[in-house]
């Protein structure tokens, strides 16, 4: 049967997305509540406690163990490599039926895209309406758009990690349909679903930063070197390639070019190619390393071809600095060219080039959209901004004034 009307509560399922923890407590402090599911490590059930916190119920640790040893195990069998990511199939599958027993009564289900299609039947069976939440444009589109880049620089497909198994995105696709919401973070996102036929369900539910974490640096900071840096996962699809040419053809004095984030195979070739001694890999970092090398930086670049809108934008807006992104990265939710930074066209090397240079050249006007960036982020991007938007869109399904599929 279906949550009594006159109570909305919301039953929570949580990626890897830990800033969704503010969302639970949120709906804890306004008694709605009713289960969380979390599954950083492993499959862990949190209900409310009477102190206004949560209580761990259940604990699956015995998965991430199977999970770490089934990975390991398929990375050494022959051929591996043509599907390497396919385990992730089997392990979302097993993790969304552990989590599926434990979906009660609620009003609404708010699951993590490709991790809950157990949970959507069950909680669809209780009378809850179903919000999907992805954190990318539409899959389909993603995969023709990472395609697209294997060719145009001759990687094969099976070595681009970026690629996901075709199962998982049926998968997908198969809880798009059963929701009666999809959250996308940007309106390129949306731009996607609406491309896919799925435009009536698709909302926009911006996401938010630690702005308290995530800050300017405490006193002025010398120029020297002139440090410009990309923070996310050094591959294809976030368009590296173009960046790297991009730098070697400005060959600006005293400037550093920081990459930082898991360095994908299919990118040793252009690292190669693009060598230079300016030029620096830090490979994944702790986020409190990561702070202080935006602190530590003039100029953040996203030259991504394929995005939603990157967390790590919003990351060095908060850390006052200006940005140089893409049209296809989702920046222009939360940048105005010319005012905290510039949004330019992908796959465009003298556009990134210039884009680069014209901060370079223009340190005070450079420092001033820092300032605006930070101040955008402060107005709008907060992690509160984006659980009153949270909260907001599930008291409007409750309330029916929210369109459905």
């Amino acid at each position: 049967m279906p949550e009594s009307s006159n109570r909305c509560t919301v039953t929570l399922s949580i990626g890897s997305q830990a800033f969704q923890m503010r969302v639970a407590e949120r709906l804890q402090r306004e008694g709605m509540l009713k289960r969380v599911i979390a599954f950083p490590r492993g499959v862990e059930i949190f209900d409310p406690d009477d102190e206004g916190g949560q209580r761990q119920v259940r604990s699956y640790r015995r998965y991430s163990w199977a999970d770490r040893v089934a990975w390991a195990a398929w990375r050494r069998l022959p051929g591996s490599k043509r599907a390497w990511n396919l385990p992730v199939v089997f392990s979302t599958g097993y993790a969304d039926r552990l989590a599926a027993g434990w979906i009660e009564p609620c009003t609404i289900f708010h699951g993590w895209t490709g991790n809950c299609l157990a949970c959507i039947e069950r909680a669809r069976g209780f009378g809850a309406q179903i919000v999907i939440e992805q954190a990318t444009m539409h899959p389909r589109e993603w995969q023709r758009t990472v395609l697209g880049e294997c060719e145009r620089f001759g990687v094969r497909p099976r070595d681009c990690r970026a690629l996901l198994p075709e199962a998982l995105v049926r998968r997908m696709e198969r809880e798009y349909e059963k929701a009666d919401i999809i959250v996308v973070p940007s309106a390129i996102a949306k731009q996607s679903f609406e491309r896919a036929g799925l435009g009536r369900k698709a909302i926009v539910l911006h996401a938010g930063v630690d702005h308290e974490f995530f800050r300017p640096a405490d006193a002025a900071k010398p120029r020297s070197p002139f440090r410009v840096c990309f923070v996310g996962r050094v591959e294809i699809a976030k368009g590296l390639p173009y960046l790297l040419e991009a730098w070697k053809k400005l060959s600006l004095p005293n400037a550093e070019l920081v990459l930082i984030g898991e360095v994908a195979e299919e990118m040793q070739p252009f690292l190669s190619r693009w060598a230079m001694p300016n030029l620096r890999l830090t490979g994944l970092l702790p986020a409190d390393e990561v702070a202080e090398l935006y602190r530590s930086s003039y100029l953040f670049v996203f030259p991504s071809v394929n995005e939603g809108l990157a967390r790590s934008i919003f990351e060095a807006m908060a850390s006052g600095l200006p940005v140089v992104a893409t049209e296809l990265s989702g920046a222009e939710d939360c940048i105005s060219s010319g005012t905290e930074g510039n949004v330019i066209p992908a796959r465009d090397v003298d556009a990134l080039a210039e884009g680069i240079r014209w901060h370079f050249d223009n340190a005070e006007a450079s420092r001033a959209m820092g300032a605006a960036a930070r101040a955008r982020i402060e107005s709008e991007f907060t992690l509160e901004k984006y659980v009153d938007r949270a909260i907001a869109m599930y008291r409007s399904m409750a309330a029916g004034s929210t369109q459905h599929g």
